[in-house]
């Protein structure tokens, strides 16, 4: 938010910003917004401009009790077909599967999820990849992906895709080699997010790409 427009913006507004930002998908308490309003934007409203203005948001529900409410989305400020991959994505079954070995990514993917093309991109990337290696590792496969011009090294992504789709666990591909050909296209915007200075990735280049994303996630996560 620019310096200059400030005296056109009032708490609603504010709001309205933070809550496409995301920034209300957990819950939050009028301190938390108000310090981020300063913080961030340099707008000093009186608490209880941002108060009302909070009570009033119709995307906002309000918990708790006096004195201590919380509050959070009720709707997303993505798109309907947005909101469904993010629910498939983040599902408390794939979630409990991937184990806490993913926490830290999965939460940055939920915080970027429709927000950030760009991010949401390089984790998905960045999971499908660490996915793989956790798999075959648990299953005391590890070398079959190890690089052999450079000790210690794994293969690229690419070549890891194929050698999922080619090595089998109990008679059943690490991945299905339809989904490990669909899969390419994540792994494209993936490696431009990752090592292209100039590139930009919208969510509408990643949405398409998702059905086949998740699809492999769940592959693997039923290997670990």
């Amino acid at each position: 938010m620019e310096k200059r427009s400030k005296k056109n913006v009032n708490a609603s507004i504010c709001i309205e910003l933070l809550w496409k930002k995301g920034f209300f998908k957990d819950g939050r308490i009028l301190q938390e917004v108000l310090e981020y309003i300063t913080g961030k934007w340099e707008h000093n409203f009186p608490p209880a401009d941002v108060s009302k203005a909070l009570k009033k948001a119709s995307f906002l529900r309000r918990t708790g009790k006096r004195r201590a409410f919380r509050y959070i989305q009720k709707i997303s400020p993505v798109s309907k077909k947005v909101a469904n991959i993010e629910e498939e994505l983040f599902s408390g079954e794939l979630v409990n599967k991937f184990g806490n070995n993913f926490e830290n990514e999965l939460n940055d993917l939920h915080l970027n999820f429709g927000n950030s093309g760009t991010c949401t991109a390089f984790l998905l990337r960045k999971i499908l990849e660490k996915l793989i290696y956790i798999v075959f590792a648990r299953n005391g496969i590890e070398s079959k992906i190890e690089d052999k011009n450079f000790p210690g090294g794994l293969v690229g992504l690419e070549k890891m895709l194929k050698i999922a789709a080619k090595e089998k666990i109990r008679g059943i591909p690490i991945l299905i080699p339809k989904t490990a050909q669909k899969i390419q296209g994540i792994k494209f915007l993936g490696d431009a997010s990752a090592h292209n200075p100039l590139a930009t990735v919208d969510m509408e280049t990643i949405v398409p790409q998702m059905p086949y994303i998740i699809t492999a996630f769940k592959e693997l996560a039923e290997r670990l």
